[in-house]
């Protein structure tokens, strides 16, 4: 069986075309009438604990098995990492199928998005062209069986929207709680549904989708691999420090959390794993540091 059908087909997705349009127009045509630092800080910091979420829990543990946690802590990551709301990427099940793919195809035909195809397609355009074999939901769910067997994961799957809409009733309860109106700040709550849900989906968008785009044309490469990923500095910095930045050692080595070779690529997600584990959140984190081998003399392993 093929792990993905057709790939030549491609299916209008309008769900997730409408779902950007909208993201637009409330960040560009709303959002800059509604601006406080107050508002802006609420976004970075949803953004931020999200976009974490997403990078080490859906990508890092879910898909690549790269560390162990409790089951309570695995579902509360996936919860947040759903809460980007980042298109056909935002569920868990959905996510796994599609990076499981990108992995096995990547930059080739195949692959849900890659630069080959424009950089506009890889920066979002994918979301509502997607290839036959994601057009329907039980295909995701062969892509990430294991995945799609957890009610939880499934459940977050299936309601992402509706999971945002909940977010989005936190956001304006908080938002209007904290305003400077005399009770309940309506205004404020507004507010903080623009910034909160919608200008985190913006930035959401543009700076994890980037790494389609950047490390997959320009940067430098570690290790030789079948497709054109590249390492990137500057991704570092977008990121966040998240190891994903350098993304030609992932693809290398993608069942390993971090992988070093040169003094520079570090990783703030890993350091932010290892604060966890010394608590006891997570463990048997696999690490493989050539860096620190080649000048220590020690071997990688789980930390």
């Amino acid at each position: 069986m093929k792990l993905i059908e057709n790939h030549n087909q491609v299916v209008f997705a309008k769900r997730y075309l409408w779902q950007v349009i909208a993201i637009h127009l409330v960040t560009l045509g709303v959002a800059p009438f509604l601006f406080t630092w107050q508002a802006m800080l609420f976004a970075w910091v949803s953004l931020s604990l999200f976009a974490y979420s997403m990078g080490i829990f859906h990508h890092m543990y879910l898909t690549h098995d790269s560390f162990k946690t409790h089951k309570w802590i695995e579902y509360l990551g996936s919860l947040f990492g759903t809460l980007t709301w980042r298109g056909p990427f935002a569920g868990p099940v959905q996510y796994v199928a599609m990076h499981r793919v990108h992995h096995r195809y990547s930059d080739e035909e195949a692959d849900p998005h890659t630069p080959t195809k424009g950089i506009f397609y890889a920066l979002m355009g994918w979301f509502w062209n997607l290839p036959y074999g994601f057009s329907r939901y039980e295909l995701y769910e062969r892509h990430a069986t294991d995945i799609a067997a957890d009610p939880f994961h499934r459940f977050l799957d299936q309601h992402v929207d509706g999971l945002q809409l909940l977010w989005a009733i936190v956001c304006f309860g908080f938002g209007g709680s904290i305003g400077e109106a005399h009770g309940f700040d309506l205004l404020n709550g507004l507010r903080f549904v623009v910034y909160g849900v919608f200008v985190k989906s913006f930035l959401m968008i543009y700076l994890a989708n980037l790494v389609d785009v950047i490390n997959h044309t320009v940067g430098y490469r570690a290790y030789e691999t079948h497709d054109h990923s590249t390492n990137s500095l500057l991704m570092f910095v977008v990121h966040l420090g998240g190891a994903i930045s350098w993304h030609n050692n992932h693809h290398a080595h993608p069942s390993y959390f971090t992988v070093r070779k040169n003094w520079w690529e570090i990783d703030l997600h890993y350091a932010f794993l290892r604060t966890l584990g010394l608590f006891g959140l997570v463990w048997d984190i696999k690490v493989m540091d050539e860096y620190r081998r080649e000048h220590t003399g020690a071997i990688s392993s789980p930390a």
